[in-house]
């Protein structure tokens, strides 16, 4: 008891030092960290004659489709009204913090009116009537940084909060393109599969007139129509994976299915992304990434909490002051009065078992475990882009040679059509130099599909164009915040 009295002591000799100069503030600065990143990019970079902007990116696959599933996605979004709500709760939070700094003024102004006694000779009634008004102001002096800390800690939430609706704009938009290259690849797959059932059915027409001629085996009819249904099959289940993707789209975008399929409808095609510069290095992205930018600003408020943490352990000190005014009606005689007061008041913790403390050893450890999520998810963004860069080249190398090995399997599907027609090959080897050449296709259509969707992945893992954005597309406020 007598350790804790002496550094209350110590302390208020502290505040007496500290008045004369308004502040003697007990916080830490903060300090951005950096983690360390590799010096280049250890994946091949992509390569092209024009490098496009990552602003307005969408823009520049010049497929008025995609362009209006994304501007519907934008405009009613539950994941972004949820970023925006989020902001106002900080912007609440910033001027709550901002009002600790400032004066308190109340006002309170009461009248009342009383009638007493027994109403007798002896003792006549009474009526008394009392008016009184008082202003009282308070003003606590931020001695050790404390509402200067409160401050630093609103402003970084709301800058994180503003953070993250860009980031989950960019989130959206990636996912309705990518649901919407998976639905033109769908396309693309129901297509090929449309025709290689068609080509099957003719060939079962075919076998059957020839069976029934007896120029062809039972044995070839019955596998030429079961060739046919499991086709049929195939065909159907891919279809059904392409009105799964509409349902993704309508959920995405809010639109009427039969308005979105009727726009789906207007296209076709696989869009054509245009290629943007990777070549920055790998310590861009602590700033080119959202996530990493929101990462940041949760740990510059969560050090600002230490510092409100750390203050709280020091003495505080307030000045108050009242002024008031009463007048008191006794049986018609008036009188009138008037007060002031004003002072320091200081309040010193002495003893709180341990509370404050605990306290800030709590921020401090919060700190830390958000320095080390940090650290981790650079890490993770660094992995992402060399994976997508990984993912990209090769994507692009086998879109080339799943090209060029559909099209010998096209020819050879050909002439073994030409040979099963004349009678030199038996169903059986025609079925399986069709089921080559349509799995050659469908493999086109992958990497095609794959391609895009790792320029895609790219664009999302270097942060969009978030960035570029961020100073011309502000979070819009709701009707009652607009000044």
């Amino acid at each position: 008891m007598k350790s804790a009295v002496i550094k209350s002591g110590l302390r208020l000799s502290w505040i007496l030092l500290c008045v004369p100069l308004a502040s003697c503030s007990v916080i830490d600065e903060y300090i951005r960290p950096k983690p360390v990143t590799a010096g280049q990019w250890q994946a091949p970079l992509p390569h092209s004659g024009s490098v496009a902007s990552l602003k307005d990116w969408w823009a520049q696959f010049k497929d008025p489709v995609l362009d209006q599933l994304l501007a519907e996605s934008q405009k009613e979004s539950p994941s972004l009204e949820i970023a925006l709500a989020n902001i106002r709760v900080a912007r609440a939070n910033v001027l709550s913090a901002r009002a600790q700094g400032i004066p308190d003024l109340t006002s309170t102004g009461s009248v009342t009116k009383s009638k007493g006694g027994g109403g007798n000779a002896a003792f006549p009634s009474s009526t008394i009537e009392i008016d009184s008004v008082s202003l009282d102001a308070s003003w606590e002096i931020d001695l050790f940084g404390k509402v200067k800390a409160t401050k630093q800690a609103a402003k970084a939430q709301l800058q994180a909060k503003k953070i993250a609706w860009h980031d989950a704009r960019l989130s959206l938009a990636a996912e309705v393109a990518n649901n919407y290259v998976n639905y033109r690849a769908c396309q693309a797959s129901v297509l090929a599969l449309q025709q290689a059932y068609d080509s099957r059915d003719e060939t079962a027409r075919l076998t059957g007139i020839s069976a029934k001629a007896g120029f062809s085996a039972p044995s070839d009819l019955a596998l030429a129509e079961a060739a046919t249904r499991a086709s049929e099959s195939t065909l159907d289940g891919q279809q059904a994976e392409c009105d799964g993707l509409v349902k993704a789209l309508v959920e995405l975008t809010n639109m009427p299915e039969p308005a979105l399929r009727s726009l789906l409808a207007t296209g076709s095609g696989m869009p054509a992304p245009a290629v943007f510069d990777v070549s920055t290095l790998p310590a861009n992205l602590l700033t080119r990434r959202p996530d990493l930018a929101i990462d940041e600003r949760n740990l510059a408020e969560a050090s600002a909490n230490v510092g409100v943490s750390k203050a709280q352990m020091y003495p505080s000190l307030s000045l108050t002051g009242s002024i008031g005014y009463r007048r008191t009606n006794f049986n018609g005689t008036v009188t009138r009065t008037d007060s002031w007061s004003y002072g320091p008041s200081l309040k010193l913790p002495i003893f709180d078992g341990g509370t404050l403390r605990a306290d800030l050893a709590e921020a401090r450890a919060n700190f830390d475990s958000l320095l080390a999520t940090y650290k981790k998810d650079v890490r993770n963004a660094v992995k992402e882009v060399e994976q997508a860069l990984v993912n990209l080249d090769s994507a692009s190398r086998r879109a080339r040679s799943e090209q060029a090995s559909a099209q010998q399997y096209q020819q050879y599907f050909k002439a073994a059509e030409i040979n099963w027609k004349s009678g030199g090959l038996d169903l059986l080897s025609l079925e399986d130099a069709r089921r080559q050449k349509i799995n050659a296709e469908l493999n086109v259509i992958t990497q095609q599909k794959n391609q895009v969707l790792q320029w895609i992945a790219l664009y999302k893992a270097f942060g969009g164009d978030w960035l570029e954005t961020q100073q011309t597309v502000k979070p819009p406020l709701k009707p009652m915040e607009k000044r």
